[in-house]
């Protein structure tokens, strides 16, 4: 039994709003030929309106199916808006997490939310992120990659993350409107690449900014296995010793600041996630199923089971000790206790 740290719902106000005022939080609903309806938003997304999207019963039946005793939920990133009219996306964020807000406290014992916030305009950001952290239904909150041309170590959003280490949210980084869209049109490339790619910028623009430096208690953690970043990690060392005194804000090397950087297990390969865990420490990595889209596997936990070399400590940490920690709740004990006799033996790493 694994707990979900990436698993995303489309709130019933956002589908509403896309149908009655769509042009103002730039999204469509259509109708197909053949028929089907279709939701097209920010970010190149294009996908088929099913009831998995927004579906609490659909989701409750996926991760009974997956073997998940319970996620942490958070918005679809098409949902954020982040290009409307302050006012507007700021009632929206408000609705979406309303509307989390009563799917936890209709499964207390299986779910935790995820805020969402205005994040275009900070001062709105940090009041709905004060109103959710004092609800007991939140831990924390997601935001995107980026907001428009700013980069997250941007001045302008240093407020939002003080906050929210003030707050001890923890921030879920997800990747969303990926750079260099215009070239990634075919095969699929926005998101097999564009993601991954969009993530280590953000990564790699909170330590060469120093975010993390300045926020040494800011909790943060990262789609698609940290996306490109870990793989990168090398070249970033070496860019930091040769250029340190000229392109840098911070005195150490990506290497000090790995501890603060945590990821999902989306790596696919059993040998990656194998390379992962040496990397980072397995109580750095969590599952995440990408629910509802197509690009999670349709078993996110099979990776943790056939990984190579990890000891039983490293794949508890994974499934379910690592999320712990980083929500400072145990959603879906009750499950994960059933099928765990040894006591909680902490992190392994």
């Amino acid at each position: 039994m694994a707990i979900d740290l990436h698993c995303h719902i489309f709130p019933p106000e956002y589908l509403r709003m896309a149908r009655t005022r769509g042009a103002e939080i730039g999204a469509q609903i259509y109708r197909r030929a053949d028929g089907r309806e279709f939701i097209r938003a920010p970010g190149d997304f294009d996908y088929p309106l099913t009831e998995e999207l927004w579906s609490v019963p659909a989701l409750l039946e996926a991760l009974a199916r997956r073997r998940l005793a319970g996620a942490a939920l958070s918005v679809a990133p098409p949902t954020l808006s982040y290009g409307a009219e302050p006012g507007l996306a700021a009632d929206l964020c408000a609705a979406s997490n309303d509307s989390i807000a009563e799917i936890v406290r209709a499964c207390p014992d299986r779910f935790v939310g995820l805020a969402t916030v205005p994040l275009q305009d900070v001062p709105r950001a940090i009041r709905e992120l004060e109103r959710a952290m004092a609800r007991p239904e939140f831990r924390g909150v997601m935001i995107a990659s980026h907001v428009g041309p700013k980069n997250l170590d941007h001045p302008d959003l240093l407020p939002f993350f003080e906050a929210c280490q003030e707050l001890d949210a923890c921030v879920f980084i997800h990747p969303y409107e990926v750079l260099g869209s215009e070239r990634l049109q075919s095969y699929y490339l926005w998101n097999l690449i564009g993601m991954v790619t969009e993530t280590c910028v953000a990564i790699e623009s909170l330590i060469f900014g120093g975010v993390y430096e300045r926020l040494p208690r800011l909790k943060t953690y990262f789609a698609h296995g940290g996306g490109s970043f870990p793989w990168l990690r090398g070249r970033a060392e070496h860019g930091f010793r040769v250029l340190r005194n000229t392109r840098f804000a911070v005195s150490r090397p990506p290497s000090a600041f790995l501890d603060r950087i945590y990821v999902d297990c989306m790596v696919y390969s059993p040998s990656a996630l194998a390379w992962l865990v040496s990397e980072l420490g397995s109580d750095h990595i969590v599952v995440g199923s990408d629910y509802p889209f197509d690009i999670g596997p349709e078993d996110p936990t099979a990776i943790v089971s056939t990984a190579p070399g990890l000891s039983r400590q490293d794949r508890e940490n994974i499934l379910f000790r690592t999320a712990w920690r980083l929500l400072g709740i145990k959603v879906g004990a009750d499950a994960v206790r059933a099928t765990v006799s040894e006591p909680d033996p902490g992190p392994g790493r």
